[in-house]
């Protein structure tokens, strides 16, 4: 499916979170855009011109009748052993993770990973003016709930990204399959892997 996207050149060949990326939200030239749910609060304020003309969907399936999703991004707190206030640290790590920062977070447009908030009806029934009064959060509630078991980043993850260009990002700018690129990545991200001495389930 995604081939053909390239092959027949419907997709924008604009760099994310550039001043061209934004325009193109905003005047319609990109139409459609698969991310995290956490990009409405980036919507809100990056975009604010296009307010009312999105809608929020769940993600294509690549097997008919699938419901599989994924994650993209995420964020993480943690404590450093060097830090010199790990108390105060870590308490801030529970109030944000699981007290009371975890409301003041999704007010500001964060997306929880609690499961008492993705399940709660005040979460699931707020309605976001700018996808047009669309209750959005039960989309994403959904979405989250279909990310397959076992799934999880790399311990290297940020190095696999860093070489994505390289490889499958190939298919956009040259003669070079996706499915190539994605081997290519793959056995790159996997000999680096094996060279960390981790054990690689290729």
């Amino acid at each position: 499916m995604w081939q053909k996207l390239i092959d027949e050149k419907l997709l924008a060949p604009i760099s994310s979170w550039s001043d061209e990326w934004y325009k193109g939200l905003a005047d319609g030239t990109i139409a459609t855009l698969a991310t995290g749910a956490w990009m409405p609060a980036n919507f809100v304020s990056g975009v604010e011109g296009a307010s009312g003309d999105w809608r929020a969907a769940a993600l294509p399936q690549w097997e008919k009748g699938a419901e599989v999703s994924s994650e993209n991004g995420g964020s993480s707190l943690a404590v450093m052993k060097a830090g010199k206030n790990k108390d105060l640290a870590y308490a801030f790590n529970e109030y944000a993770n699981h007290s009371d920062g975890v409301q003041t977070r999704i007010k500001a447009g964060a997306f929880p990973a609690t499961t008492a908030d993705l399940t709660s009806a005040t979460f699931l029934d707020t309605a976001f003016p700018y996808f047009g009064g669309q209750k959005a959060n039960e989309i994403f509630a959904r979405s989250a709930s279909q990310v397959p078991d076992g799934w999880s980043y790399l311990p290297y993850q940020v190095y696999a990204n860093s070489i994505f260009n390289d490889s499958v990002g190939k298919a956009y700018v040259s003669d070079t399959t996706l499915a190539d690129g994605l081997k290519a990545w793959q056995k790159a991200a996997v000999d680096y892997g094996t060279d960390q001495g981790f054990d690689v389930n290729k």
